[in-house]
């Protein structure tokens, strides 16, 4: 037998008993055999009888801790089942939290991804369609919804405000009203049902514990879980906790590496809100779970951190099982407290432990019967008695082994005497000899891991107390110092009065079984729980097993499959080269891994990322393959959609910019390859604008997609196309064999785009295209350069008119590129204020004051100074500045007449406006803001110039926006009349006050008798519509009068006046007087008739003093002579419709001896000029000037009769030049 040592000491037993413990001896039982032949021989004595009855109770107590064993395992088992389950159920919940919140992060990334594909920010419409694609109800049930709010510096408040109004939502405005540096606005949460609608518009960065959450997005860059709220969507019913997740949109292109570069570039954030509730609802289902939960937010566990509780949370306190954990979001930790449920502990409750220890101790006692009823009796069956005995000594002895073998430890403890009793193997057990083992209770506490210390001795107490078995397993460190695991069965037993007589148990190591236990149930759990499909085959490839996930994502049931081969999935779409490679690369490495499709037992193809691996046997053979594989489907099918977004327009269907890039680089490559050409077309739509201006931008849209459809239609199959954006449109055309083609392709094109289309309802709009063409490799550069040089044809194409096309010069894109440099420095010189404004008077030229000025623009140019409108408005003439620059000059204009009327000036100002600015939808919109802007400036003091020259694409707009303009009190005048493109059809349709004859015929008409009826016409037509007149071009004082003379009294013009800076303007007007002969010439009647004799006359006069002119000494000038046409001008009308209409004056008469003179005296002059001597040429000259009085003379005297004023003095005798 073993040897046991039994120690017996004067200290208690530590926590167990009331004895006292004591020394005993060591004892070595005798061998076996000589045991037996001694009690065989020997003759029963009172020491055999009592060594019997003892055996009677040795064998009850050995077959009673057999039976406590076996409890105790089976006890064990049950406990650990439960502990096992409860363990899974808490992190299955935990895991299918987490793996929730992981899929809505992805919801939300895939929202920022959106808005980044767009390179702008998404439309409503844009938004809902997304949102509705994701079928959150569906595949994210428990979210309440995916929404976008942007970020408002204060300054954009308003802006946006209004924004979102025009959208059709009149109540919209940003809540909580009040002032803050920055807000954020929901402007986006789908689905907009009514409890979503509550959130629309509310700045979330006004509450504290949001804009935590949204600043710790921003700064990072990754998704943040806000603390625990109450959603804007929560009414006073059903109340829940809540918390939202945000994810940042930062401005497409901006740096992101920084925080504060972060900051800087951040417009908003995609965010979804959660009410508590209805999230975990949606993950764990309508079931009521075995295990409850309580989440709160943080460490902190309170009523204002409690997030969630579930059902059976009344529960808690009285729970069996429960265990803490933490769960880590983005940004965010929240603990948890999970505990069993009645139910949970009714499902793991088992009877099997006390059926085990109920029979065993049936069988206990049967035992102990038999054995002491053989004992009393032993006197009268010695014989067999003592066999019987010698039998249970061998057992015992086979117990002794067969517990040895199985590595168990036996102790006792006396106790009533104090004695401490451990077997070898305990000793061999903990690590110990007899030398370092002094039978203390401390000495085997030293043994017990600190942490289970505690909790055994408990144990141990209470089985004492009660009198009852005890299971315990615990950990007990080594002198070595490895660690490892015992299990521990003992029973205390006690006297009748309840007093503690002894207690025995055993030891057990069970380190490996608990090791290899672990390895198995992870093993399982992870088999059974991963979400990823797992597939077993034998080596040839049958299967054995799946698991759990490979049933939900093919639809194959577990014993569908066992058996089948993995060919059974296959789904048609991968050739059997595609398999051979793959087994090829797992026999050569024993491992591939890829992306491979498969076929639902439903029929439906899907997407999996696949590891397979092969398991080697002892052989070098391979015994099982396993895989492993997760369901991409859903994302493959996002990256194509995405893809698709990166390279296709979303409103055509066109391939876009992207695309278009890696098009013309294989069609450059095409025609190099084929010795071919390769036409770049670039189009613009002519008559785009318009259609969006009047019908809004989707009958633009519709039209877009019709142009996209047309084109495609017609197309070669070779040939592309794409949408650059706007109305914008690249073609490539391959396989162009020269010039001559290219253009009837190009033909083609463009008259298979000049058509009408129904653009809104019934309302169809007529719309060609304006194409700009370069032939590659003709025009050998790289890609970019090619669009670029058609862009600029384009332009050129659009000079020549609606629906043209322009091959590429170099020249002519030379030109461009200064026009655009030239544009491009005018538009920083608005920037830079570099502009300024002149003003030129207008005068009544009859009453002799000053009725207006016109505001004239000028470059201060900080290199070549002060530049007229002719050095730079052409480039800006109906271009993208045209408007800013047009808005400027009104505002400054009416910034000046408020300092003007300040200093108390009041003066009407005329501003120049272009068509295109004119026909801005928004144009009377803008003029009125204007007016708000200088309240103190009337509306009659501004006058609207539009020049006739503009062409006018909508006579009809035009006209009711002058009408808009005029009932704001604001004139309009047109500009250049007689020069446009339809003067009798502007001056019908459109309501102007004023006529302003341009400058040109104003210049001539001293000179040229058809510009002179031509103002005469133009003034007859502005009394026959009613309309005020002014010229424009009053170069002299004879301008003035003969525009008197015709009916027109107000001017403008170098003879009155340059134009000046506004500052010298009141000064001006101060001191301005009016030429007296202008105001003789009012002062007379005049007759219509009368005009033929006044332009006569004023040609002849102009003659000459022109003559006189060139008779001065040192002059070089060659006088006019007989050949001059004024002279032969006054000669015809005195012949013809002057002997007509005053033949019968004898004023008339007189002039013509006087006339004929003069004549005779220019021919003599001409015959001799350059030939004569001086003093001959002198006497012809002043005969000249005696013969000009004459005639002025006779010319004035029939003035006179007509009521005209007095001529000026001819020169006299002494202003005749000595010299010639």
């Amino acid at each position: 037998m073993p040897v046991r040592r039994s120690l017996i000491g004067h200290a208690p037993v530590e926590g167990i008993g009331r004895g006292m413990l004591r020394s005993s001896q060591t004892t070595t039982p005798e061998p076996r055999d000589r045991m037996r032949q001694t009690n065989a021989e020997s003759p029963p004595t009172i020491a055999s009888r009592f060594h019997n009855e003892v055996t009677a109770w040795i064998v009850l107590a050995v077959s009673l801790v057999i039976t406590a064993i076996g409890w105790y395992i089976s006890q064990t088992y049950v406990e650990r089942r439960a502990a096992d389950r409860f363990a899974y159920e808490v992190e299955d919940a935990r895991q299918r939290i987490l793996g929730r919140m992981l899929e809505y992060e992805q919801v939300l990334r895939g929202g920022v991804a959106m808005v980044a594909s767009l390179g702008r920010p998404a439309t409503r419409a844009e938004w809902r369609t997304f949102v509705s694609g994701l079928e959150i109800q569906r595949h994210f049930p428990g979210i309440q919804g995916v929404g976008y709010a942007v970020m408002l510096p204060s300054e954009q408040l308003a802006a946006h405000i209004d924004s979102v109004r025009a959208e059709g939502f009149d109540d919209y405005a940003v809540t909580p009203v009040g002032a803050r540096d920055v807000y954020s606005a929901i402007v986006y949460l789908e689905p907009f049902d009514w409890r979503n609608r509550r959130a629309f518009g509310y700045d979330m960065y006004s509450n504290p514990m949001r804009r935590a959450a949204m600043d710790h997005a921003r700064d990072t860059g990754l998704p943040a879980v806000s603390g625990r709220v109450t959603l804007m969507q929560e009414t006073a019913k059903d109340v829940q906790a809540g918390f939202l997740v945000y994810l940042p949109v930062y401005r497409a292109g901006a740096p992101d590496d920084t925080v504060e570069a972060r900051r800087t570039a951040l417009i908003g954030y995609v965010y979804s809100p959660f009410r508590m509730v209805d999230l975990m609802r949606g993950i764990l289902g309508g079931d009521t779970p075995d295990v409850g939960f309580v989440l709160h937010d943080g460490d902190s566990q309170n009523a204002d951190t409690l997030l969630y509780a579930s059902d059976t949370a009344v529960a808690l306190d009285g729970a069996v099982r429960r265990q803490t954990a933490t769960l880590s979001l983005p940004g965010r930790d929240w603990s948890a407290t999970f505990y069993s449920t009645p139910r949970f502990e009714a499902a793991m409750s088992s009877r099997q432990p006390e059926m085990i220890a109920v029979g065993g101790l049936l069988v206990d006692v049967l035992l102990f019967m038999v054995i002491w009823s053989l004992g009393t009796e032993r006197r009268r069956v010695e014989a067999r008695a003592m066999a019987m005995t010698a039998d249970i000594r061998e057992a015992t002895e086979r117990l002794d082994l067969a517990q040895e073998a199985a590595g168990i430890g036996t102790w006792e403890i006396d106790l009533t005497q104090g004695r401490v009793i451990w077997d070898a193997r305990m000793l061999q057990l903990y690590g110990m000899d007899e030398t370092r083992f002094f039978g203390r209770l401390a000495d085997w506490q030293r043994c017990v891991h600190p942490d289970d210390v505690t909790r055994v001795q408990t144990v141990i107490q209470a089985a004492i107390a009660r009198g009852g078995v005890f299971d315990s397993v615990f950990r007990i460190c080594l002198p070595d110092g490895r660690v490892r695991h015992v299990e521990a069965h003992g029973s205390a037993q006690v006297d009748p009065a309840g007093r503690p007589l002894r207690m025995v148990g055993v030891n057990r190591d069970i380190t490996d079984q608990h090791e290899a236990n672990a390895k198995i149930a992870l093993a399982a759990s992870v088999f059974d729980h991963a979400h990823e499909g797992i597939i077993i085959t034998d080596e040839h490839q049958r299967i054995i097993d799946v698991n759990p996930a490979f049933t939900v994502v093919t639809g194959y049931r577990r014993d569908e499959v066992l058996g089948e081969t993995p060919a059974l999935l296959q789904s048609g779409r991968h050739d059997a080269a595609f398999y051979a490679a793959m087994w090829a690369e797992l026999k050569r490495t024993g491992f591939w891994r890829g992306e491979i499709w498969n076929r639902r037992k439903n029929g439906a193809l899907y997407a999996q990322m696949e590891t397979i691996s092969a398991v080697p046997d002892g052989d070098g053979g391979t015994c099982r393959y396993i895989a492993v594989f997760s369901d991409i489907t859903k994302m493959v099918e996002q990256q194509e959609k995405l893809e698709r977004m990166a390279h296709y327009d979303a409103l055509t269907g066109l391939p876009n910019r992207s695309l278009l890039a890696d098009r013309l680089a294989q069609a450059m490559a095409l025609a190099r390859r084929t010795g071919t050409r390769l036409a770049v077309c670039y189009l613009d739509l002519d008559g785009f604008k318009p259609v969006n201006d009047r019908f809004g931008h989707a009958a633009g849209d519709q039209l877009l997609i019709q142009v996209a459809e047309r084109l495609k239609g017609l197309l070669r199959d070779s040939d592309s196309v794409a949408r650059l954006g706007g109305d914008e449109f690249v073609v490539l055309l391959n396989g162009i064999e020269d010039a001559l083609a290219c253009e009837h392709a190009l033909e083609r094109l463009s008259e298979g785009l000049k058509d009408t289309y129904t653009v809104s309802g019934s309302e169809t709009a007529a719309v060609s295209a304006s194409i700009g063409v370069t032939l590659y490799p003709m025009d050998d550069v790289d890609a970019d350069t090619l669009l670029r040089h058609a862009d600029h044809a384009m332009y050129f194409a659009k000079e020549q008119g609606r629906g043209r096309y322009h091959l590429f010069d170099a020249e002519q894109n030379r030109q461009m590129q200064a026009h655009r440099q030239t544009v491009s420095r005018i538009g920083r010189a608005i920037v830079a204020g570099e502009f300024v404004l002149h003003y030129q008077p207008k005068v009544d030229m009859r009453a002799g004051r000053v009725v207006g000025a016109e505001a004239l623009i000028r470059w201060a140019h900080p290199k070549r100074g002060l530049l007229p409108p002719a050095a730079f408005l052409p480039a800006v003439d109906d271009g993208d500045l045209a408007i800013p620059l047009g808005e400027w000059v009104i505002g400054d204009a009416m910034r000046q007449l408020s300092e003007w009327l300040r200093q108390g000036l009041q003066i009407k100002v005329s501003i120049n406006i272009s068509g295109a600015h004119l026909q801005q939808q928004d144009f009377a919109a803008h003029l009125e803001q204007h007016l708000r802007n200088h309240p103190e400036v009337p509306a009659s003091l501004i006058e609207l110039e539009l020049l006739e020259t503009t062409a006018l694409d909508d006579i009809s707009k035009v006209s009711e926006i002058i009408a808009q303009c005029r009932a704001l009190g604001v004139s309009v005048s047109l500009d250049d009349f007689g020069t446009g493109y339809s003067s009798l059809t502007y001056l019908k349709q459109l309501p102007a006050d004023t006529l302003k004859i341009d400058r040109s015929f104003v210049r001539d008409m001293l000179s040229d008798a058809d510009d002179l009826t031509i103002v005469e016409g133009i003034v007859g037509l502005s009394r026959a519509f009613r309309r005020q007149v002014i010229a424009e071009g009053v170069e002299s004082e004879d301008h003035g009068k003969l525009l008197l003379r015709v009916g027109c009294h107000l001017g403008q013009g170098y003879g009155i006046a340059r134009p000046m800076p506004a500052e010298a303007l009141p000064e001006w007007i101060r001191s301005y007087r009016q030429p007296v002969a202008w105001q003789q010439i009012s002062d007379m009647p005049w007759l219509r008739d009368d005009l033929p004799l006044y332009a006569a006359e004023f040609h002849h006069r102009q003659w000459l003093d022109q003559l006189v002119a060139s008779l001065a000494p040192d002059t070089a000038t060659t006088p006019p002579l007989k050949d001059d046409p004024a002279l032969h001008r006054f000669a015809q009308w005195y012949a013809g419709e002057g002997q007509i209409r005053y033949g019968h004056l004898p004023e008339f008469v007189a002039i013509g001896p006087a006339h004929r003179r003069l004549h005779r005296l220019a021919d003599a002059l001409a015959q001799t000029y350059g030939v004569a001597s001086g003093r001959d040429r002198d006497a012809l000259c002043a005969d000249m000037l005696r013969a000009r009085k004459a005639f002025l003379e006779r010319l004035n005297a029939l003035l006179a009769v007509l009521g005209d004023g007095v001529p000026p003095a001819a020169p006299t005798a002494e202003a005749v030049p000595a010299t010639v």
